[in-house]
């Protein structure tokens, strides 16, 4: 079992090591492309291979009539991992979904101090739960569990929720230099919701 204190000092470090290495990105923007480019190619290849195995389970079941056992498995796992990385992207591009009810009736000075708060505690949040996710990920390993369709070991199809976190984590931390340095969040509002 793992103790308050030490899933505390451990957010703490991936918090930092988040922050250097958004902070890295921001001198370097090459490496803040590729991290980019990275997250898009692999929420689209997993995305799509998702729908894919999904399409084949769909026509080997009531085309051919024969079901394939590991497909539901594969697409559950492949759509998961692909979300992970589609929620970065969306956190990336501003798209996550937010409640602007109190937002949009404070001054600038309070948005800039919301922005600058919700993406803190969003990298911490993010840190602690790829921190806990390297916990589950631990005690799968040592309990040698395997998937029954597929005979995988359970840690590498759950590996998915530490290294999502992590780079959800690192674009907390991208967005909170950007807020920052001034580059402001893109709040939308949508009409007639």
């Amino acid at each position: 079992m793992v103790s308050t204190p030490e899933l505390m000092a451990w957010t703490a470090v991936v918090t930092v090591i988040m922050l250097a290495l958004a902070w890295l990105a921001e001198r370097v923007p090459p490496l803040k492309t590729t991290i980019s480019l990275v997250e898009d190619v692999l929420a689209a290849l997993f995305l799509s291979a998702g729908l894919t195995v999904v399409m084949i389970s769909v026509v080997t079941r009531y085309v051919f009539n024969n079901p394939l056992g590991w497909a539901d498995e594969f697409a559950r796992v492949f759509v998961a991992w692909g979300a992970m990385f589609g929620f970065s992207v969306a956190l990336r591009e501003r798209r996550h979904i937010g409640v602007d009810l109190l937002y949009t009736a404070v001054p600038d000075r309070v948005k800039h101090g919301m922005d600058l708060l919700a993406n803190l505690i969003g990298l911490v949040f993010a840190a602690f739960m790829s921190v806990t996710g390297w916990k589950l990920i631990v005690f799968l390993k040592m309990l040698g569990l395997k998937s029954i369709y597929t005979d995988i070991p359970e840690w590498i199809l759950q590996l998915i929720i530490p290294l999502g976190f992590l780079i959800f984590a690192l674009q907390f931390a991208l967005n909170l230099f950007d807020v920052v340095r001034g580059r402001e969040p893109i709040h939308e509002e949508v009409a007639g919701v």
